[in-house]
């Protein structure tokens, strides 16, 4: 594990644009093994507690509308792409061939099945990003015995924000 993830969590870390994190202690790069016996883990854990699993929670809460959306353009590109064929076949039986059905066809590939599969996408990746951090925060709170409780509701979205209550409990 990277020294820098248990300085992110700790009261005492600066930031130097030069070196990079520095323990505001010491005045120089963290040096240490397992774990810091410097660490004043307070109000910069709690904050780092809450904003990985408050991103967290939001991700999984949007799996539903997701799943909902690949499923129904998934459904509205295949009904394209087959009135493509279908109306192919049925020009060929007058002996006719045009480029409407290709060109309605391809809109079905290249525009609708797209609406499906990038938000599926973007939401593995976030669903991805946001358990590596917060695994990445529990994992440092297991080296220094550190337990939480975290109850997290959310409230209405009113024009794209939305109100998060978080209660939190620290057990060290």
């Amino acid at each position: 594990m990277e020294i820098t993830k248990h300085c992110q969590l700790c009261n005492h870390q600066k930031v130097d644009f030069k070196t990079g994190t520095i323990c505001g202690i010491t005045d120089r790069k963290p040096e240490f093994v397992n774990k810091c016996v410097n660490a004043k883990l307070d109000s910069k854990l709690e904050n780092k507690i809450e904003t990985t699993n408050v991103e967290y929670q939001r991700v999984l809460q949007s799996k539903w509308l997701v799943y909902t959306n690949f499923i129904v353009f998934l459904i509205i590109g295949i009904a394209v792409i087959l009135t493509g064929y279908f109306l192919a076949q049925y020009l060929l039986k007058f002996r006719v061939i045009g480029a409407a059905p290709f060109i309605i066809s391809l809109v079905g590939l290249l525009f609708v099945i797209p609406l499906a599969t990038g938000p599926l996408n973007t939401y593995k990746n976030d669903l991805k990003l946001a358990k590596e951090r917060k695994d990445d925060v529990d994992e440092v709170l297991k080296l220094y015995g550190i337990k939480y409780d975290i109850n997290i509701s959310f409230g209405k979205k009113y024009h794209g924000t939305q109100d998060v209550y978080v209660d939190l409990k620290v057990k060290k």
